[in-house]
């Protein structure tokens, strides 16, 4: 199967990374399209291909003419249609160029079914829909389903005059798909497909608990530089921990720009000994870090559902998560883990305290069940077998409907 994935800039998130290595491995063809910010990364496999927009005037200029001499070559009855929504849709000759290195190496590479990541892509892109004549299916992600549409109408409008025209749908959560059907989303083609980590990291077993009061508890929280991440809220459940004269340090991952919050915030409440921040980290270091850590914690106030509490319970790292998007399709309160509400800074630092509380044969029993839950649900194995699933049963129904 040949699969193009419009990932948008390179390298793509963690998570669609895995994707595209796993089908790789898998023995299928992919093709990748978008724009690099990062000149280093580089993927070495013959049955990956990458598509990226140049960065520079020059060779986009030249990029830009060969391939619209490509498509007009190739596709002469639809090379007018498409070049017109292109020229259309831009604004200058510039702009008319970077969207033929982006919108037109798909419409040369025959593929069999094209998968985009972020719903934003297809309102921005919608020559794509438009105009290509395998499938297009579109994954259904957190921010840009929640949130992005309530702020704005415009968009939210747009989703309604292009969900319909979506072949397949891929929901991480059976709470997004909801969310996504207030769009015309249809959901007798949505699939829901969970996020998925490496079997490797389950290698780790867990090991007996020797953690007490006396200790430091060391607390981590892996995520992005963004409000919905609700750091500013950690670290208030971290003040009440202060005061209650519990030894902790907590350590925030998060890359990004949007971290003067957290910044102030650690400095206002004078939690400088107690939190580190470090803004950005690869992936393997990250990893590392989750590995040494006594407790994850995920604050948000939305999510899909996050890979990174599905590697902290692969790796036997206790979770405490607030109950929001898919989360609650993950853990199970005092099972696998712990579930505090939303927004809710108490009911975080009270979970804490409760951990710190719970005997050590109970912590394993819910480390046990947490990576149980991983091996049944949420292996990279499983979520490859089932996306291929999904590309053929969406092609099978746009063949059927064709004729």
């Amino acid at each position: 199967m040949k699969i193009g994935i419009f990932v948008g800039k390179f390298p793509p998130p963690v998570f669609v990374n895995q994707l595209v290595c796993g089908l790789v491995e898998a023995g299928h063809k992919v093709f990748l399209y978008g724009s690099s910010h990062n000149k280093n990364f580089r993927y070495n496999n013959p049955l990956l291909f990458v598509r990226i927009k140049p960065k520079y005037k020059i060779p986009l200029l030249f990029k830009s003419f060969f391939l619209i001499l490509n498509i007009i070559i190739n596709s002469r009855k639809n090379a007018f249609s498409i070049l017109s929504q292109i020229k259309s849709n831009g604004f200058g000759n510039r702009n008319f160029l970077n969207r033929c290195s982006k919108v037109l190496p798909p419409f040369l590479d025959d593929l069999d079914i094209f998968h985009i990541q972020w719903a934003k892509t297809l309102v921005h892109y919608p020559e794509f829909i438009n105009n290509l004549k395998c499938p297009v299916v579109l994954s259904l992600r957190g921010a840009h389903i929640n949130y992005s549409p309530l702020a704005d109408k415009n968009l939210s409008q747009r989703y309604k005059q292009y969900f319909p025209l979506i072949s397949g749908f891929h929901a991480v959560s059976d709470a997004i798909a909801r969310e996504a059907e207030k769009y015309a989303a249809d959901p007798k083609i949505i699939t829901v497909i969970r996020p998925a980590v490496k079997n490797s990291l389950l290698k780790k077993m867990p090991t007996p608990i020797t953690f007490n009061s006396k200790q430091v508890l060391k607390i981590i929280s892996v995520g992005r530089c963004h409000w919905k991440k609700g750091y500013t809220l950690a670290l208030d459940a971290m003040n009440g921990l202060k005061k209650q004269g519990i030894k902790f340090h907590y350590t925030i991952i998060a890359g990004g720009k949007d971290h003067e919050n957290i910044n102030y915030q650690i400095q206002d409440l004078g939690l400088n000994v107690f939190v580190s921040f470090i803004n950005g980290l690869a992936h393997e270091k990250v990893i590392k870090l989750i590995s040494d850590s006594d407790l994850f914690l995920l604050s948000s106030v939305e999510e899909g559902i996050s890979n990174a509490v599905l590697e902290a319970m692969a790796l036997g790292i206790p979770v405490i998560s607030s109950d929001c998007g898919g989360m609650n399709e993950v853990i199970k309160n005092g099972v696998n883990g712990f579930i505090a509400p939303v927004r809710n800074t108490k009911a975080l630092q009270k979970n804490i305290e409760k951990f710190i509380g719970i005997e050590n044969k109970n912590k394993l029993k819910i480390i046990s069940n947490a990576q149980r839950t991983i091996s049944e649900k949420f292996l990279l194995d499983k979520q490859i077998d089932d996306m291929t699933s999904f590309y053929h049963n969406t092609m099978s129904k746009s063949n059927h409907n064709q004729i």
